[in-house]
């Protein structure tokens, strides 16, 4: 072949090559967006779990509020300085932590053993992830003398969504 001949060839292949390409990468855009979605995405995880807090400055929502104890309510209204405060939400906490425990095992009996699978990998994510959830929430505070209180709250009331929550569940 002669040199002329090859370069007039090669304005018609790279744009034969370009538009192999572009159709290419598209292709590979849609099997990466159809490969990273779980198969089971057009059916909504049951399971699923959203962590929602009260707003610092907003309205409290009365059903969370609820489930606070008398006993709690009571330490609150007692409660002078920062240190009594974080032990009203200890015990608090302890409290809830109790009563989750108990709507646990309420739970569990009502589904087939294979969704008793499922419903405990999803506890155990929650667990692992409220903890690093509410130090988060006492890091907007910087580390002041209310971040303390900010986390055991946080952990409280995360406690107390999840047992209603968990309730919830059919």
């Amino acid at each position: 072949m002669e040199v002329p001949a090859i370069a007039q060839m090669l304005p018609l292949q790279r744009e034969t090559l370009l538009g192999y390409v572009a159709s290419m990468f598209k292709q590979l855009l849609y099997l990466s967006a159809v490969l990273s979605v779980p198969a089971y995405a057009s059916a909504p995880d049951q399971f699923a779990y959203k962590f929602v807090t009260t707003p610092e400055e907003g309205p409290v929502d009365a059903n969370i509020e609820s489930h606070y104890t008398i006993a709690f309510r009571n330490c609150q209204k007692a409660a002078v300085a920062t240190s009594a405060n974080i032990r009203c939400f200890q015990d608090e906490f302890a409290r809830q932590d109790q009563t989750l425990n108990r709507v646990w095992q309420n739970v569990l009996g009502r589904f087939s053993p294979n969704n008793r699978g499922r419903l405990r990998s999803a506890q155990r994510r929650w667990a692992n992830y409220r903890d690093p959830f509410c130090k988060s929430k006492a890091a907007e505070f910087d580390n002041g003398t209310i971040a303390p209180v900010v986390y055991l709250d946080c952990r409280v009331e995360q406690t107390i969504r999840r047992a209603i929550w968990l309730s919830a569940l059919r």
